[in-house]
């Protein structure tokens, strides 16, 4: 019960602390997952990988990523989201030390992928677990925003790092360092975050009644939902789909990016963090928009506008970057593309507290698991597509360029399933079949 007579004190700001503390975790998760990608031309060289077989690899951490979404969204919510951080997180570290250790074949390198990808499973549920206890609904956007903004951080940091330090120490030691990150994050962790914000000492009484008060304002009446009302209702899947659409080319980016613009465009590794820079402040964009539109036009429309234009202007935008010549034009059309993209992902991730606050952690692992059936499906189908380009005859430019627009008229039926969907509060199956 909250103390009224305390609630005129100044609120303490530790929400934005702690979302700062996910988004780092998001950060070091995208560095861990991204230096396999930045590493690729590399490790095509030494064991003499076709672009398939890459694929293949890539696609493997996204199966065992995909297992353990789910129910790591499930135990978030019921046993606490910051164990199930703090796990991944360490179990990702080991997996990273051990991939060049292991991983000496194709096959070997396949389940050392997959089990970094099951490790790393229990981050995106356990942060949004997470969010949706310390987000006040009118700030949901910005800050799963400000949390999905590690993502591109992350990748950006990587093009740097890996451009300076892959020339001097190589693939092998390189995922040593990486590997590092992980427990740090563990670390700060431990001293900034909590799964709840009324158990979190620097949490004042005038924050905790902020964030609580908003749930009422939202006239969210669906607390006592199970996870199969989540489960059941059309809104839900429809907006996850749309996800799993975003993710497709967004996985594709994270896997293939750097070998297109480093094989397929014959640029340094450096030139590929422009997208990632933008997407970093197209995510707090996003985050507002998301925001602002719903107190404008209500949930109804507000919280899937920014995904409907985002995943256009991502479609449109990645077509032309496919098509054009100059090599300015290419970093441009490509960048925005993507900066479009990560405009959507504050939205998508803000729906669940809009109408399933209590099971945000379940929504977030239907959507992770979508999102990584996109995943295991993005890498594969490029490294086939390219081969098959390649077997054609057609120029690395072309060849990408394939697999450049598959992800552009992918992005539009996801713009098309958004549109469809009704954002309105999950209901309880009696509930339902009262109205």
């Amino acid at each position: 019960m909250i103390n009224t007579n305390m609630i005129s004190e100044k609120k303490t700001n530790v929400r934005w602390i702690v979302a700062s503390g996910l988004s780092l975790s998001f950060m070091v998760m995208f560095l861990g997952r991204t230096v396999f990608s930045v590493s690729g031309p590399a490790i095509m060289k030494e064991f003499g990988w076709t672009s398939t077989q890459f694929g293949y690899a890539s696609t493997a951490f996204f199966i065992g990523y995909m297992i353990s979404m789910i129910p790591s969204g499930a135990i978030s919510d019921k046993y606490g989201a910051s164990k199930v951080l703090i796990v991944s997180l360490l179990l990702a570290g080991v997996f990273t030390f051990l991939t060049p250790i292991i991983g000496t074949s194709i096959g070997l390198m396949i389940v050392i992928r997959a089990f970094e990808g099951f490790s790393q499973g229990g981050i995106v549920p356990g942060a949004m677990s997470n969010l949706g206890k310390w987000a006040a609904k009118k700030e949901s956007g910005i800050a799963c925003g400000l949390v999905q903004a590690g993502c591109p951080l992350g990748s950006a940091i990587n093009m740097y790092l890996a451009a300076a330090l892959l020339p001097i120490i190589g693939w092998h030691k390189l995922f040593y360092v990486y590997a590092i990150f992980f427990p740090l994050w563990c670390i700060i962790w431990a001293f900034i975050g909590k799964s709840d914000p009324s158990k979190h000492k620097k949490v004042n009484q005038a924050e905790l009644a902020y964030i609580q008060k908003q749930e009422v304002k939202a006239e969210v009446t669906n607390s006592n939902i199970t996870k199969a009302d989540v489960m059941r209702t059309p809104s839900v899947w429809l907006m996850c789909l749309s996800y799993a659409c975003a993710t497709y080319m967004y996985f594709f980016c994270t896997t293939w990016l750097p070998n297109y613009f480093i094989i397929g465009r014959g640029m340094k590794i450096s030139a590929g963090a422009t997208p990632y820079i933008v997407g970093f402040f197209t995510y707090f964009i996003g985050g507002f928009v998301a925001d602002a539109a719903s107190n404008k036009f209500g949930n109804r429309i507000g919280r899937k506008l920014v995904q409907v234009v985002g995943m256009i202007g991502a479609g449109v935008l990645i077509f032309l970057g496919a098509n054009a010549t100059d090599p300015t034009l290419v970093i441009v059309a490509v960048s925005a593309s993507y900066g479009f993209l990560c405009l959507t992902m504050g939205g998508y991730f803000s729906v669940a507290p809009a109408i399933c606050s209590t099971l945000a952690g379940v929504y977030a692992g239907l959507a992770g698991v979508l999102g990584a059936i996109a995943g295991v499906l993005a890498p594969t189908i490029t490294g086939i597509v390219v081969d098959a380009g390649l077997k054609a005859g057609a120029s690395n430019a072309t060849a990408y360029g394939y697999a450049l627009w598959i992800c552009g008229g992918i992005c539009i039926v996801g713009s098309i399933l958004a549109l469809a969907a009704k954002i309105i509060p999950v209901q309880h199956k009696e509930e339902l079949e009262s109205n």
